[in-house]
């Protein structure tokens, strides 16, 4: 049997060859439908409710991706002026984002406060470096009592704090600007871990596969 079909090989060798070839460029020719995506819609079907739903908030507020810088200083502190003088920092560059459309953390949080009969509205922190320790502690009690900041941007005891960058995607080629995002924001977390190793830096959020 396998001498009777090696000699068939061996007869029809060049037409063989020819229909082997046929057909591995027409498999290969499938390839151009081939594609990868980032978007997280293609887990569910077009009529999932969950997805339904989500499309319908977004089409009816707007469509945000954001990206969490997580900053964990090494004396499990962010309430010092080392510390807070990075942050405030990273949150200012962290608006050269691509498509970052707000940045916030506890230095830019707008606390707002009286002042005989004026309300005062400024950053909760500013010039971090300079700030005595009476005015660290003031800071330190608004920001743990703050509801818009704990469990979001600072921790309950202060040992990690983020920075939050909003950013607004056109869409029209995720497969470019998500990666894009990403890209910057991996190399400004590196960035400032290289400049500031008393510190560690951890990203979460917009991200590509």
């Amino acid at each position: 049997m396998v001498e009777r079909y090696a000699g068939w090989l061996i007869r029809w060798r060049w037409l063989v060859l020819l229909l082997t070839l046929v057909w591995v460029f027409a498999a290969a020719s499938g390839a151009r439908f081939l594609s990868f995506t980032n978007d997280y819609r293609i887990f569910f079907g077009a009529e999932n409710p969950l997805l339904q739903a989500f499309e319908t908030l977004q089409n009816t507020y707007n469509k945000n991706d954001n990206v969490l810088f997580v900053i964990s200083p090494g004396s499990g502190d962010v309430f010092q002026p080392e510390v807070l003088s990075i942050v405030e920092e990273l949150t200012e560059a962290a608006w050269q984002t691509p498509y970052s459309i707000r940045v916030d953390s506890i230095t830019n949080f707008q606390h707002t406060y009286a002042e005989l009969d004026d309300l005062v509205v400024e950053n909760l922190v500013e010039d971090a470096a300079t700030l005595r320790r009476e005015e660290i502690e003031r800071i330190k009690s608004v920001a743990l009592n703050e509801p818009n900041l704990v469990h979001r941007i600072v921790s309950p005891s202060g040992h990690v704090t983020a920075v939050n960058v909003t950013v607004h995607l056109p869409e029209k080629d995720k497969q470019a600007e998500v990666p894009e995002v990403v890209g910057f924001a991996r190399e400004l977390a590196a960035n400032f871990e290289a400049k500031y190793p008393q510190v560690g830096i951890r990203l979460t959020g917009c991200h590509d596969e």
